[in-house]
């Protein structure tokens, strides 16, 4: 007898099935693929926020700085952002995520005991692994559920990264300069993570019939190729000026003490974690195209503010939340916009594509962030590493085209009416 609870453990159904027969179904599994979307923003922030810390504390080679750290964790997420998106495509998804997450797990536990940078350095890239597969699998399960929900789901994996951004520097906080907790505290919230993966994601993802060859001979196409255009600057600009130095900025560069930075820092993942379902029902509605323009121009002007527009406390706070709303969302809606302009058996080579070119830029973001730096020289590195590319990513996308036709042969049984039924 199969156990309709505990979906995890049965064989019958595929993931999109279980979803689609009601809307209790659809809930649980969303929930459930989009925490691991929180792991990635916790671990991310902590070690961003801290890294001001963390870095000077330890011994080893000077020249591996706060930037080069977060280059090398950047490059573990680029590279195998291309394994999870191919590995969607052609294997089971739920043992990808479990794979990966347990990669993670490992990796985020292990930061907290490093005692050298070379140590910090292979920790953050082995977290970066993990990301790097989980994150294109996590959202092109959500985003491949239903081309009706796309925004929807995606916006799950956005809101449990918003909470991750929120909560993240306020664990940190209190224990620095010390930094071991908040690692281990990731490590087992991912172990927790991945028994619920296990329990209540089925191990099928859907009845459709495999890309062959590599997959991304067909992902190519106008909308795609912009896509990855504004996705490249964004990458740049988030980890030069966010993830790379914002801390680095608020405490270094306008004096502010740690916890106040860490409220100012906070308020991009409630901006995120409030905006992001309201914004992904929206896309639904009105088409993805329009709320990744949208979101895109929150970016744009949070950033300025940040960092060009206000130096008050209140007035970061107001310019973060703008930038989070935009940026908690931006990354999954453009995503789902990538994915409707493609073939359902290429969902997760587009994913992967798209993840793998936001990345690349990310690669960047971080060195080019602390070359301009020079001797503190905060404004001019956040121009031209900050707002000149998240204004580049606004313009790019208002040259994509909407997508209202599905890609996707089956629709949930709860969004039928009784005449379809």
């Amino acid at each position: 007898m199969e156990n309709r609870v505990l979906l995890g453990l049965q064989r019958a159904e595929t993931v999109r099935q279980a979803a689609g027969e009601s809307l209790r179904k659809f809930v649980l599994i969303s929930i459930i693929a989009g925490l691991p979307a929180f792991l990635e923003a916790f671990d991310s922030e902590i070690y961003s926020f801290g890294s001001t810390y963390i870095v000077p504390s330890l011994t080893g080679p000077p020249f591996l700085t706060i930037g080069l750290i977060v280059t090398g964790y950047a490059v573990g997420i680029a590279v195998f952002s291309l394994v999870g998106g191919f590995a969607f495509d052609r294997f089971s998804v739920k043992s990808t995520i479990l794979i990966s997450v347990a990669v993670f797990s490992a990796a985020t536990f292990a930061t907290g005991f490093v005692t050298n940078t070379p140590e910090l350095f292979a920790s953050r890239f082995v977290v970066g692994i993990g990301v790097g597969m989980f994150q294109p699998a996590g959202v092109s399960l959500l985003g491949d559920l239903f081309f009706e929900t796309r925004g929807k789901a995606v916006s799950v994996w956005a809101t449990f990264f918003g909470v991750g951004l929120f909560t993240s520097p306020y664990t940190i906080s209190p224990f620095l300069p010390a930094f071991r907790v908040p690692f281990e505290i990731s490590g087992v919230l991912a172990v927790i993570i991945l028994a619920l993966i296990y329990l209540f994601i089925p191990a099928t993802f859907k009845k459709v019939e495999r890309a062959s060859g590599t997959g991304f001979r067909g992902i190519f196409n106008r909308n795609v190729v912009l896509l990855s255009v504004s996705i490249f600057f964004f990458g740049i600009a988030l980890f030069a000026g966010y993830i790379g130095y914002f801390s680095d900025y608020l405490i270094n560069g306008l004096h502010f003490t740690h916890s106040s930075a860490a409220v100012i820092a906070s308020s991009a993942g409630l901006g995120g974690f409030i905006c992001a379902f309201p914004i992904g029902f929206v896309a639904d509605r009105v088409g993805r195209k329009y709320m990744v323009v949208l979101t895109s121009a929150l970016v744009a002007a949070g950033s300025a503010g940040m960092f060009l527009l206000t130096t008050s406390y209140s007035g970061l706070i107001a310019s973060t939340f703008i930038f989070g709303a935009g940026w908690g969302v931006y990354v999954d809606i453009l995503v789902a916009l990538g994915q409707d302009s493609v073939s359902d058996t290429v969902v997760g080579a587009v994913t992967g594509f798209l993840f793998f070119i936001f990345n690349v830029g990310t690669i960047i973001g971080g060195p080019l962030y602390g070359a301009l730096l020079g001797s503190n020289h905060f404004r001019l590195a956040s121009t031209v590493s900050v707002v000149i590319p998240t204004l580049i990513a606004l313009i790019v996308v208002l040259f994509t085209r909407s997508v209202t036709r599905s890609n996707i042969e089956e629709r949930p049984k709860f969004l039928s009416s009784p005449s379809d039924r």
